[in-house]
């Protein structure tokens, strides 16, 4: 593992080879065999969404728990990273298409600290995560470029990841996804003690959906 930046002082940075590039691409593996296993497959998950142009594959740790427990699992390096005892809130994997990108925001409560994990990508071609340079201080609304923002680009291989303050810096794709897609991993957490620690295991939006869900089946 290889750090590149100053997440102190710059609000991001980039994480070379946070795991493995083959661990990277056997959990994208795993999580296909699984849902074939359950009779599903990534496109049953496949919807619109403010984030994107085009349809993406969305699938929360909620729902999946092999993707809460990595999260959970990585929670001590990323203490390690961060200088702060951390708590987890939430990830999910999403994939997304050729030519789709992910509009410029900022995130809600409980991506105090973020990192968006690469796990593959089906023509091999780098596709880089974008993040401003101006403070913000609450989630934002949706924007396709950065305006007259500053901000820096960073590629990843799979198992590269860029660890960034989802609350305080924009951040986005900009540049159409090259490659006929591509898989990622995101994980969240905030501080033990902090200004967010309610959002800890996301439980006030867990419970508002498990809410809906049994509603559903009222």
């Amino acid at each position: 593992m290889r750090i590149e930046g100053d997440y102190h002082r710059d609000g991001y940075a980039a994480i070379r080879s946070l795991v493995p590039p083959e661990v990277a691409g056997y959990l994208f593996k795993q999580i296909e065999i699984d849902l074939a296993a359950s009779g599903k497959s990534f496109q049953t998950f496949a919807k619109q969404n403010n984030l994107s142009k085009r349809q993406s594959v969305d699938i929360s740790g909620h729902f999946y728990r092999p993707l809460t427990t990595f999260l959970w699992g990585m929670t001590p390096i990323m203490c390690q990273l961060t200088g702060a005892d951390l708590l987890p809130s939430y990830d999910y994997f999403r994939i997304y298409q050729q030519d789709d990108i992910c509009r410029v925001h900022s995130d809600r409560p409980s991506c105090e600290h973020s990192v968006s994990l690469t796990l593959a990508y089906s023509d091999g071609i780098a596709w880089p995560l974008e993040v401003g340079s101006r403070q913000v201080t609450e989630e934002g609304p949706c924007f396709d470029d950065f305006g007259d923002e500053p901000f820096a680009s960073v590629a990843m291989e799979p198992g590269d990841a860029v660890l960034y303050r989802g609350i305080n810096l924009r951040h986005g794709r900009t540049q159409p996804n090259p490659n006929k897609w591509s898989a990622h991993l995101f994980l969240f957490w905030v501080e033990r003690g902090g200004e967010f620690e309610q959002h800890a295991f996301d439980a006030q939006r867990l419970k508002s959906e498990l809410g809906r869900v049994s509603s559903l089946r009222a």
